[in-house]
């Protein structure tokens, strides 16, 4: 009876034992392990070369240079003259105020020691309506003056720039950067420039400029870099198209985990160690955080094994 009891029970637990795995799902858990690795991130866009200005070239823009310092001083001296303008037209607004309150408080006509005529009264009250129409308008014609000399000064500042762009040392590749990637994107970053003509040999760059101001079109924003280049390949012909890599991250061999494997609590940062197939949760401190992965200062060693996708 005993034997029967137990062979009994044996059986209802494997049966329980073969339920539990047919039901169990698949684990879904992705394991990482830690190893010092290189942290690179870059960023691709199509760009243009840019040719250097020639001796033609140059000489125009230094012309427009010297013709807007030129329309500044044109500008102030106008300012001058309309300030000058307006001290004559409000002596004469207010003589001929004086006039109309002479006639308006006397009889006599001082100029003709007699009453003052209806034709005299009219005269009067018209040169006084004209001389404040000449006053607003020399007036207007002043305070226009100190605009046209902030138009001037911003056109002396653009021709500058322009002349000044004309003497880069280094030909430029231009090319117009999506404003999702462009906090990543700054001055001095290093960059690899492959022409489409020339599609066997790497030139290497840096970006030396970044616009302020951005560019919409078709809904899209776009911010224009420009990207030296430290040497030329042969044949290179103004306008041709080359493939921009700008490296907008690097950090050699360190310690980082995948971004999703960082668990994010109370401004700390939390991942799940696995040790002999256990998981615990322990702190660690990051560094650098690329778009994919992040530099772990503390709390992990090399070849520590963690889920690269816990969940919360």
């Amino acid at each position: 009876m005993k034997k029967i009891t137990l062979i009994l029970f044996l059986s209802i637990a494997a049966l329980f034992v073969i339920r539990m795995i047919i039901l169990k799902k698949p684990s879904t858990e992705i394991l990482h392990t830690i190893t010092k690795e290189d942290l690179v991130e870059t960023v691709q866009v199509a760009g243009t070369f840019n040719k250097t200005a020639s001796d033609e070239e140059k000489a125009l823009a230094y012309l427009n240079y010297q013709n807007a310092i030129s329309a500044v001083k044109t500008s102030q001296q106008n300012k001058l003259a309309a300030d000058a303008a307006m001290w004559t037209k409000q002596r004469a607004l207010l003589d001929a105020q004086n006039g109309v309150d002479y006639k308006n408080n006397n009889i006599t006509n001082t100029v003709t020691k007699k009453d003052y005529t209806e034709l005299e009264k009219y005269s009067i009250d018209g040169a006084l309506t004209q001389a404040q129409k000449d006053f607003l308008a020399s007036e207007t014609k002043y305070k226009e003056a100190d605009i046209a000399i902030k138009a001037a000064n911003a056109q002396v500042t653009a021709t500058q720039i322009a002349y000044e762009d004309t003497f880069l040392n280094e030909p430029v590749i231009t090319a117009n950067i999506n404003e999702m990637y462009l906090p990543r994107i700054s001055i001095g970053q290093k960059a690899k420039i492959v022409f489409d003509a020339f599609n066997n040999q790497t030139v290497t760059g840096v970006v030396k400029s970044i616009d302020t101001i951005g560019t919409v079109k078709g809904g899209v924003v776009t911010y224009e870099i420009k990207v030296s280049m430290d040497t030329i390949p042969p044949g290179v012909r103004a306008n041709m198209t080359a493939l921009v890599t700008v490296e907008t991250l690097r950090k050699n061999a360190i310690l980082s985990i995948p971004n999703s494997a960082i668990i994010a609590k109370n401004n700390k940062s939390y991942v799940e160690q696995v040790v002999k197939q256990k998981k615990n949760v322990v702190e660690v401190s990051t560094g650098v955080k690329g778009l994919v992965k992040t530099e772990i200062i503390k709390g992990l060693v090399e070849k520590d094994m963690i889920v690269a996708n816990p969940n919360d």
